[in-house]
């Protein structure tokens, strides 16, 4: 199975000439599975507390408009995440988008930091009951965990007890924290014996903030890396071999009992 990470620009103009680079990447690779970074198809919303509702529903105009173009792609998955307002709500919800079938939602966003730039406290609503349950594609079984979450580890370690090859962590996150962010997903491969994946924002959004870009392939039961994105390589595709992650189930510490 192929898979593909990427880096995307916060910034919009520069977004859409990374996508168009994409869309060469995909074709020339042959990909199964691509994943995006969080809420890639808008500037980040919340680098500033002062919530704004115009803002909320121009975030999920741009998303849905960006819909049609993450089909035309022609991979057979493709694992995102998009404001979704309900109501008074606004959610942060991941989706997987499947060729032929259309797209499913996986869950959406439980933990959020409340901190310079990333203001998701006080921007975005929480589910009732947060679900984090695998999604079952037949020949591949996935799980998401969106940026944050990645630290609450107890849901790798479920995730891995359902079964699951590819562990998918779009994210948003700053240059100045990359090492700690990799380490996580080393990490998540281990305890949920499957693939971490992870895909970042990039580029310089408001306030000259710098986003580390620095996606990543971790590979199960050991962590190691097995692809970086660069400001020079903002795309990469490595072969994977599912049986590993299922061997993993049955090695340390997936076989450890609760």
């Amino acid at each position: 199975m192929k898979i593909t990470i990427c880096q995307l620009s916060d910034n919009e103009i520069e977004f859409a000439e990374d996508w168009e680079l994409l869309k060469t990447h995909i074709s020339q690779n042959n990909s199964d599975l691509l994943l995006l970074p969080e809420m890639p198809f808008c500037k980040w919303v919340a680098s500033t507390k002062n919530v704004n509702e115009a803002a909320k529903l121009d975030s999920v105009q741009k998303h849905e408009q960006w819909i049609s173009a993450v089909e035309e792609l022609g991979v057979q998955y493709v694992v995102y995440s998009r404001p979704v307002m309900e109501s008074d709500h606004y959610f942060n919800t991941a989706f997987v988008y499947v060729k032929g079938i259309g797209h499913q939602k996986i869950h959406t966003k439980a933990f959020f930091p409340e901190e310079p730039h990333f203001w998701e406290e006080s921007w975005y609503s929480r589910e009732t009951n947060p679900s984090f349950e695998i999604v079952d594609l037949g020949n591949l079984k996935i799980g998401v965990l969106l940026c944050t979450e990645m630290w609450f580890t107890e849901y790798a370690r479920k995730y891995g007890k359902q079964g699951i090859d590819l562990l998918l962590c779009p994210r948003a996150t700053e240059e100045s924290s990359i090492n700690q962010w990799i380490r996580c997903g080393q990490t998540l491969a281990v305890i949920s014996g499957a693939y971490c994946l992870s895909s970042n924002k990039a580029g310089i959004g408001d306030n000259h903030f710098a986003w580390g870009g620095t996606s990543f392939i971790a590979g199960p039961m050991t962590g190691d890396l097995l692809g970086t994105t660069t400001d020079d390589e903002k795309f990469v595709t490595r072969e994977i071999d599912l049986s590993k992650s299922r061997e993993a189930k049955t090695d340390y510490p997936l076989y450890v009992k609760e």
